[in-house]
């Protein structure tokens, strides 16, 4: 198997998008990629990594508009904060 571009992965995952949906960008087959546990362990951390960059984005963003005022925005940290107090 070539190698992966871990970087891709992670903006990728950055946007929320499934390891299927990433795999499918990205031509990799998922079932193939499985096979090899040192590939599969690295792509599952580049999606980790991804995801919580993704998430430290949207949520300074949602930050700078409630501290503006926005109270859907605000809300929307709240709940997202609430979400993560219970995953």
């Amino acid at each position: 198997m070539e190698k992966l571009d871990y970087s891709k992965i992670e903006a990728l995952a950055a946007r929320r998008l499934t390891e299927q949906q990433i795999a499918d960008v990205m031509n990799i087959s998922l079932d193939q990629l499985k096979k090899d546990r040192n590939q599969i362990s690295r792509f599952r951390e580049a999606i980790r990594k991804g995801r919580a960059k993704g998430e430290a984005e949207l949520r300074g963003a949602l930050y700078k508009r409630a501290r503006t005022g926005d109270i859907q925005a605000y809300s929307e940290l709240l709940r997202r904060e609430k979400q993560q107090g219970n995953d």
